[in-house]
């Protein structure tokens, strides 16, 4: 099978092979050559059985993802994935359930089947995401806020002065402006964790996905376990049961 997550910023992919979950490969698809760059990657791969994909993004873009496939692998068999109500032992706090991403949904599952204590699931991305389950699977909520290169992105836009710039500066107080900002932004990251992990008196396991995970992991000191195929490993379950 291949797994497949389109994201706000990237595709991601795993092949699994006999229940094994292969190494993750991954393209931007903003302002890229989205066919070209999945022919490349695809034709080298074996016919799969069945593709199954998760997707945020626009609607064109899993298209295009759809027609890749197609056109290498006629009669594919290709399944998207919803969030659900219920799933694999956890059930979504979301009164209105599909309203939930599917990416948080999938890293829920993958996590509170991977550990066994309450989880806090905290997603770098385009956003930044966190949801909790206890140890009875039951999300407890969540929370979003923007990433931190949107973050950057909406200060250089919406100001005339403060452009984006993506150097890092030691943490602290700042005697320049792009380090200020830097850092500004950090703390705001730190603080929606914090917050986050103060909303609830359980004792969690935290663990972190999206490309920014390890940085903002190994920046803010953060004791968590890392885990960037999150999402895919949800899938797998799912293409599993």
């Amino acid at each position: 099978m291949i797994l497949i997550d389109i994201g706000n910023t990237r595709i991601k992919w795993a092949e699994q092979h006999a229940g094994k979950l292969g190494n993750m490969h991954a393209i931007l698809h903003i302002d890229n050559n989205i066919d070209g760059l999945l022919i490349t990657a695809w034709q080298k791969l074996s016919r799969p059985e069945k593709i199954y994909l998760a997707c945020v993004s626009s609607v064109a873009i899993k298209l295009q993802v759809i027609s890749v496939a197609q056109q290498l692998w006629p009669d594919i068999s290709i399944q998207e994935l919803r969030t659900e109500k219920h799933a694999l032992g956890v059930s979504n706090a979301y009164p209105q359930y599909s309203k939930l991403g599917v990416d948080r949904w999938l890293s829920m599952l993958a996590a509170y089947n991977s550990y066994s204590s309450p989880v806090c699931i905290i997603a770098f991305g385009t956003a930044i995401t966190l949801d909790i389950v206890n140890q009875q699977g039951q999300h407890l909520g969540g929370m979003i806020m923007p990433g931190l290169n949107l973050m950057k992105h909406a200060l250089s836009k919406a100001t005339a002065n403060l452009s984006f710039c993506a150097q890092q500066y030691p943490q602290g107080l700042a005697n320049d402006t792009e380090a200020a900002i830097y850092n500004g932004n950090l703390n705001a990251i730190k603080g929606f964790i914090e917050q986050g992990l103060a909303s609830s008196e359980l004792h969690l396991q935290l663990v972190l996905t999206g490309g920014d995970a390890k940085f903002i992991s190994e920046t803010l000191g953060l004791e968590a376990a890392i885990d960037e195929q999150l999402v895919l490993k949800g899938l797998a379950l799912i293409a599993n049961g």
